[in-house]
C-alpha cells in the first residue's frame, strides 16, 4: 500500500452517485438497457471464495466504459465487479481487436504488481468476450474500501493535496523506472519476468524509437471533434482555431525526429488515464490502490513526462490570451494555483527520484522541459477535441 491504512469498518460508503443521478436520454438509456441485459446470477457464479457464493450490493458504480458492482461474502469480504458496456456508436474496432486489448490490461497490471509496488488490485477471474455468459466482458477483482477521486470531486481537495501530490509523485517515479525496450502495449509475460510488446490500439507498433511513434501517431490521429462542433465552440476564433487544428498533425510529422531527446529505449509504462480520477482513497485521503490500467503501453518520455490528470492546464501559448495578463501570469486564481501545484510536483517527484537513489531525474526533467511538455499536453488535447491554437504551441517548440 502506497501511503496509510484503511479498513472496511472506517469506511463510510461509495460515492457512486453519477448512474442514479443521470437525467432522462441516452446515455441513461443506455446504462439501464445494459443493467437489464447482463446476467447478474451467471457473474456470481464466478465469484465464489471458499466454496461460499457472494451477494450483489445495490450500489452501482458508472464511467463512461464501465459499470461496477459490489459482491459480498458472509464474512464481509468484498470484491468488485467491472463489466464493460458496448462500444459506443462509431467504434471501428473488431471484437478481436477488443479483445486484445483487454488482455493488454490484464497482462499489464499482472506485470505491474511484479515489477513495483504500486498497490493495484489482485484479479481474481475475467472473461473478455463479448458473448460470454455473464452478457459483458467482466473482471472480478479485489475491493479497495475508498473511493475513486473521480467519485470524491472534479478536483483535488485542498485539505489532502500536499498528501496526494507526493503519492502519485511516488507512483509516476516507479512507473519511470519500469522499463520495455520498445514503445508498445505489453502482450505477454515471459518465464524470465520479461514481457512481449505488441501495437498500440489505433497507431501500431511497436516502434523502436520514438521517431516512429510521433510519425505513426501524426497519420492516424484524429481530433476528438468534428469540424462543425469545433467552429461552434470556437466563437470569433472559429477560422483561426480551425486551421491551427487541421495543420498540427502534420507539424508533429514534421517534427517527429526533433520531438524527443531520448528516441531510442527504453521506454518508460505510461497510463494515459491516470491521475486524481483512477486512484483510490480512504476517508483521510490515504491512497489505497490505482485502477483502470486500460491505456497503458511503454511511451516515448516526453509523452510519461505529462502531469497526471488533477494536475493538468491548456499549455498558455494554446489557451484563449485573455486568461493571461500582460507579463504572461494568470488572471484567474484557481489557474495560478494550478501552475503553483504542477511545481510542487515536480518537488515532489524529484525528491522521490533521489531518495529511491537513481542517477538519473528524467521524470523531473521531462516535467521541467516546459517546450516539450506542453507540447505533449497538447497532442493529448488533440486526441479529446479541445479547441486551442495548437500552432503557437509548435510555434513555441521551434522558437528556442
Amino acid at each position: 500500500m502506497e501511503s496509510g491504512t484503511s479498513s472496511l469498518e472506517a469506511f463510510s460508503g461509495y460515492r457512486w452517485t453519477y448512474f442514479f443521478e443521470l437525467p432522462e436520454g441516452a446515455l441513461r438509456s443506455r446504462a439501464e438497457s445494459f443493467l437489464r441485459s447482463v446476467n447478474w446470477p451467471g457473474l456470481l457464479e464466478f465469484a465464489t471464495k471458499d466454496g461460499i457464493s457472494g451477494t450483489l450490493l445495490s450500489d452501482i458504480g458508472l464511467g463512461q466504459n464501465h459499470m461496477v458492482r459490489i459482491i459480498e461474502f458472509p464474512d464481509g469480504t468484498r470484491w468488485l465487479a467491472r463489466l464493460e458496456l458496448p462500444p459506443l456508436p462509431g467504434s471501428e474496432h473488431s471484437e478481436d481487436v477488443l479483445v486484445a486489448k483487454r488482455s493488454c490490461e490484464i497482462t499489464t497490471i499482472s506485470f505491474l504488481r511484479q515489477m513495483t509496488s504500486i498497490r493495484i488490485p489482485q484479479i481474481y477471474e475475467f472473461d473478455l468476450r463479448s458473448d460470454c455468459n455473464v452478457g459483458a466482458p467482466f473482471t472480478i477483482m479485489e475491493c479497495l474500501p475508498g473511493n475513486a477521486g473521480m467519485d470524491i470531486a472534479m478536483t483535488i481537495p485542498p485539505v489532502y493535496k500536499h498528501k496526494i501530490l507526493r503519492d502519485l509523485a511516488k507512483i509516476h517515479v516507479q512507473l519511470s523506472k519500469t522499463l520495455l525496450p520498445k514503445i508498445g502495449t505489453i502482450t505477454s509475460i515471459n518465464e524470465d519476468g520479461t514481457c512481449q510488446q505488441g501495437p498500440i490500439p489505433g497507431l501500431g507498433g511497436p516502434f523502436d524509437t520514438a521517431t516512429q511513434f510521433f510519425q505513426a501517431w501524426a497519420t492516424k490521429a484524429k481530433f476528438g471533434v468534428t469540424d462543425e462542433q469545433l467552429r461552434q465552440a470556437s466563437g470569433a476564433y472559429a477560422d483561426e482555431i480551425a486551421q491551427s487544428v487541421s495543420v498540427f498533425a502534420k507539424s508533429i510529422s514534421d517534427l517527429a525526429s526533433k520531438l524527443s531527446l531520448r528516441d531510442g529505449g527504453p521506454f518508460p509504462v505510461w497510463n494515459s488515464d491516470w491521475g486524481w480520477n483512477n486512484n483510490v482513497y480512504d476517508e483521510d485521503g490515504n491512497l489505497l490502490g490505482s485502477v483502470d490500467w486500460e491505456k497503458t503501453f511503454a511511451a516515448p518520455w516526453e509523452l510519461f513526462a505529462d502531469y497526471p490528470l488533477g494536475l493538468t492546464t491548456i499549455p498558455p501559448a494554446m489557451d484563449a490570451p485573455w486568461n493571461y495578463d500582460e507579463n504572461g501570469y494568470p488572471k484567474d486564481a484557481e489557474l495560478a494555483q494550478r501552475f503553483a501545484d504542477q511545481q510542487e510536483y515536480i518537488t515532489a517527484v524529484r525528491q522521490e527520484e533521489i531518495l529511491i537513489g537513481g542517477t538519473e531525474c528524467r521524470l523531473s526533467q521531462g516535467l521541467s522541459d516546459t517546450r516539450r511538455q506542453q507540447l505533449a499536453s497538447a497532442m493529448r488535447l488533440y486526441l479529446d477535441g479541445k479547441p486551442g491554437f495548437y500552432s503557437k504551441v509548435v510555434d513555441q517548440f521551434m522558437s528556442r
